[in-house]
Order: structure tokens, then sequence, then C-alpha cells
């Protein structure tokens, strides 16, 4: 042995070794009895569980589990039971988004078919009161043809301000009467918009008392607000004249027409499901008179 390793010996005896700690015992938690809460299985002694597939049920043993019950507490109507597959759940969201089941809604649409008008439906009114744009929004809303006589009499004399300046007014009043008897001799329901001088002919209102005929009112600031005035040259040059022409023609549009819409009052489209309804309503009437007079 050497002197270095020698005199490292003689330093002093050598640290002792830690021995090892002696194994945990298993943790055990009493309950309020004061009995072991350990599982069968762990205790010594006690029989091996059989191995298997766990029974379904509560944690306490036997019965329906909490997502059984909520299944069963479901109501009646959802899910499902609204329609066979993803076809049933489509038509389930969509009527959802409606706000109404998808049969009532199938209904409403069949009934808002209904009869259509049997002849023309007139619309008549004082100038920019929205004969031609409502007229054109009805006729699309019952599926029938519109007519504006106002475009047809363009179409075959050229423009109305030059053939007034050249012929005079009664020339013009006495072609656009023609024009609306030929239209009127169609058959078949059709929207007919006239021109706002049309009721002045006592011939053209003698023809309207044999068809539904809807006046169409507004406001002299509702027109200036919206009527093209580079159009109308009358408004523009004289913006008063709108009020004094209506004043002189208002019992004329009330002679002849059977209800009275105001324009200024509610928007196009509601104006259009309004005006339709109740020409169909009018052809419902219609027809139910003509049954009584046939059976009488």
């Amino acid at each position: 042995m050497s002197e270095s390793r020698r005199s490292a010996r003689e330093v002093g005896p050598p640290a002792p070794r830690p021995k090892p700690a002696p194994p945990a015992a298993p943790q055990t938690s009493a309950s309020p009895s004061g009995e072991d809460s350990r599982s069968p299985a762990s205790q010594p002694g006690a029989p091996a569980k059989p191995a298997g597939p766990r029974p379904t049920g509560s944690r306490n043993g036997g019965g329906r589990s909490r997502q059984q019950k909520r299944s069963q507490q479901q109501p009646a109507g959802r899910g499902r039971q609204a329609g066979s597959g993803r076809v049933g759940a489509v038509e389930e969201g969509a009527a959802t988004a409606q706000g109404q089941p998808p049969r009532a809604r199938r209904r409403r649409r069949r009934r808002g078919r209904g009869r259509l008008p049997d002849r023309a439906v007139v619309f008549v009114g004082p100038m920019a009161a929205g004969k031609t744009s409502l007229g054109k929004r009805v006729a699309r809303e019952l599926g029938v043809p519109f007519v504006d006589t106002d475009a047809v009499f363009v179409r075959l004399h050229g423009p109305i301000t030059e053939f007034f300046a050249s012929h005079g007014e009664p020339e013009f009043r006495r072609i656009e009467a023609e024009l609306i008897a030929a239209e009127l001799a169609q058959p078949g329901g059709r929207i007919i918009a006239l021109g706002g001088g049309a009721v002045i002919t006592e011939s053209t209102r003698a023809l309207l008392a044999a068809y539904p005929v809807v006046l169409l009112m507004t406001t002299q600031a509702a027109v200036l607000r919206t009527a093209n005035l580079s159009r109308r040259p009358l408004l523009r040059d004289d913006p008063n004249a709108w009020g004094r022409i209506l004043e002189e023609r208002r019992p004329l549009y009330e002679e002849v027409a059977d209800i009275t819409y105001r324009t200024d009052r509610a928007t196009k489209e509601q104006l259009a499901r309004r005006v339709a309804q109740w020409s169909r309503t009018f052809a419902k009437k219609n027809a139910a008179a003509r049954t009584r007079g046939e059976e009488e």
C-alpha cells in the first residue's frame, strides 16, 4: 500500500451507508363508521373480483343512466320525429329558421296562389304615384302580364309631350281611349296601368265600371322627393302643378276606384302583396256571384 493511500485511511472511519427506507404501508381512509374503505380486492384474503365487461347502469348498480333518463324525458316532436333521415333534419332546420313548421308553410303557400283574376285589374292615380312600378310587382306576384298604356302609346305614336305639342290634348285623349278599350277587351287576367289623365274621358270611365280598379294615391311632397324630374318637365317647371291637377281629377278617381292604397305609407313589396291578395279575393267573390246568378 502506498504512503498516500495509508495516510488517507488514517484520517478517520468511513461514513456509514444510509439504510433503505421500509416499504410504505397502503393508505386507508376511515369511513364515518370507522370501517376500512379499501376495496375487497385490496384486502388480504378477500376473493378476487371476476373479470369481464362492466354492467351498464348507474354507479350504485342496476338502473337507468342519467343520459337515458334525459333522452326519455325529451319532449316529443324533436329530433328525427320531424322527418326521416337527413331530409327531415333539413326540413326541420328550414322551418325553425322561418319560425313555423314546414307543413303549415306549404299550406300557406298553396293558399297564397289562390284564384287568379279572370279579367284585367286596372291601376289609376295621379302622375308619379307608382302605377308602373307597383303594377309590375303585382303582375309578377300573380303571374300575369303587365301593360302600361302610356308605353303602348309611345311605341305607336312617339313621345307624348311631342304628340301634345303637334296634335293637341283632345287628339291624344281620343287615341288613348281607343288603346285602353283594346287592352281591356283582351281575355284573361292582366295588370293595366293607365295614364294619370285617362279618367278624364267619359267612355273610359264607363268601361272601367266592369273591371276591378285600384287607385294609388300619394302626396306632392313624396312625389317631388322620389320622382325623376328630368323625365317629368311639368313637375320640373311647376312643382305645384301636381297638387292642382290632383284636386281637379280626384272626384273622377274616386268614381271609378274599388279600393285605394297609399304608396307613401308602405314599401313596394308590402303593397304588392296586399294588392295581389285583394285581386285574388275580388276574383273569388266575382266567381261566387256569377255562380249564384246562374243558379237563380
